[in-house]
């Protein structure tokens, strides 16, 4: 009987750079390499003038399909999994190349948070993974807000928020929906400054009432210090841009339960005190 798995043949690395960080991405399956250039960070843009292979330690991003349904994923050599399924993979893939462009942009400091658009300004809530960012997110988008990102607030160095745009990860008790942010409402247009109007430092809990506190702009610039992605690298940079970032926004502090009901206060809330 033939095999039912053949290894392909090796495939030179493509050059690709999102938020000025350059990266190559590797994959000999033609298929899956369409796939995987599906999930790169948004803006990502081909290199035709890179030379074809990174030096060591650049960025080089490895997908290959070792067996049937079974693939690895490796960074500059470094294998970060193997034995895994192909949505696996992707996942994975996905994001692991958007910490590495987060970590890296030399000119923007990504912090971990949702942000939506509300009246001109932006409402950033700082938050790790599991914290309900991507909910919260979902329900002030449907209830009018503007779609900025669910994983990173990218802020320059004059504290403006850009847009990090992707496929909406919403997780319920049934498992994870991908949703495109198009289908909740408005999306706000790549290559859009905001300049930062809120910071909403929040996290799910069950049963929680949303009641939110107003707190200092300081301790809204600490919340995002706490999320930055390049805060131990970068620390001088990344305080500049927070501190600049959450100067003149109104800060509210609280536990939350049901996300409409949140998104309702929140959006009630930073419309009385913008005026």
């Amino acid at each position: 009987m033939p095999p039912r798995f053949r290894r392909r043949a090796g495939a030179s690395a493509t050059c690709h750079e999102a938020f000025g960080v350059r990266f190559w991405l590797q994959c000999a399956d033609p298929e899956l390499r369409t796939l995987a250039r599906q999930a790169l960070p948004p803006g990502t843009e081909p290199v035709a003038s890179a030379r074809s292979e990174p030096a060591a330690d650049q960025g080089r991003f490895v997908l290959t399909a070792t067996a049937a349904d079974r693939h690895e994923v490796t960074l500059d050599g470094a294998q970060l999994i193997s034995h895994a399924s192909r949505e696996v993979a992707l996942a994975l893939l996905d994001a692991q190349v958007r910490l590495f462009v987060a970590a890296r942009s030399p000119d923007l400091v990504f912090v971990h948070a949702g942000v939506v658009a509300w009246r001109d300004r932006a409402i950033a809530m700082p938050g790790s993974s599991f914290s309900g960012k991507t909910t919260l997110v979902a329900a002030l988008v449907r209830a009018g807000a503007a779609y900025v990102s669910d994983e990173y607030a990218p802020l320059d160095a004059g504290g403006g928020v850009h847009p990090f745009p992707r496929r909406l990860t919403i997780r319920d008790g049934d498992g994870e929906l991908q949703q495109p942010p198009g289908e909740l409402g408005e999306v706000v247009d790549a290559g859009t400054r905001l300049e930062l109007g809120a910071i909403v430092v929040t996290r799910y809990v069950t049963g929680a009432t949303f009641a939110p506190q107003a707190t200092s702009a300081g301790q809204g610039a600490l919340a995002l210090l706490a999320n930055s992605v390049p805060a131990q690298e970068r620390p001088r940079q990344s305080l500049a841009a927070v501190a600049t970032a959450a100067r003149g926004c109104v800060v509210l502090e609280g536990e939350r339960g049901e996300a409409e009901r949140a998104a309702a206060v929140i959006l009630a809330t930073t419309r009385e005190r913008w005026g």
